[in-house]
């Protein structure tokens, strides 16, 4: 399911997931294997349609094919069918960028230590408390969605921060009884 934008949403995606997962949990051989038939068949048609879209607007205009690759829908398309007109570098270091912006409007920073397409290492920190699991789905999410060859994302900084509850009868421990 689509929101109205036409853009799909983590939702969507979600929903894709829990579809496959039940494609694969099918108890009947035959059917589970006609439906993963069915979508490769449909993919790989997808692909080559794809495939053509971006080889006829590039024979004519070079910049459509460059727009398309920077749309968010498109890109993650193109990128899927190993058809992105730029390399993983570049559509790494394009998220990094972005991100790297968002947080320091914020005050926050984004550290890159290492970039390959084996591991991706960076450093966030932020001046407030509790910023970590956003900033930790925000990075992961920018970083797949550019380059989900990306095999390993280390993330320092971000963990999951537990807030530590002090029971009031300790902090009233030290009055008398």
């Amino acid at each position: 399911m689509m929101p109205a934008t036409g853009r799909p949403s983590k939702e969507s995606i979600a929903r894709i997931d829990e579809l496959v997962n039940s494609v694969q949990a099918l108890p009947d051989r035959a059917a589970r294997a006609a439906a993963i038939e069915l979508v490769q068949a449909v993919m790989s048609l997808h692909a080559t349609a794809l495939e053509r879209i971006v080889e006829i607007a590039g024979a004519s205009s070079p910049e459509t094919v460059q727009a398309m690759a920077l749309d968010d829908i498109v890109s993650r398309l193109l990128v899927l069918h190993g058809l992105h007109p730029d390399d993983f570098g570049t559509r790494l270091g394009r998220a990094l960028d972005a991100l790297e912006r968002h947080f320091d409007s914020r005050g926050a920073h984004l550290e890159v230590l290492e970039t390959g397409a084996e591991r991706v290492r960076v450093r966030f920190t932020a001046k407030r408390p509790g910023a970590g699991p956003a900033a930790r789905e925000l990075i992961e999410d920018a970083i797949y969605e550019a380059a989900p060859e990306v095999e390993e994302l280390v993330i320092e900084g971000a963990e999951d921060e537990q807030q530590g509850f002090v029971p009031l009868a300790s902090l009233l421990a030290s009055q008398p009884a």
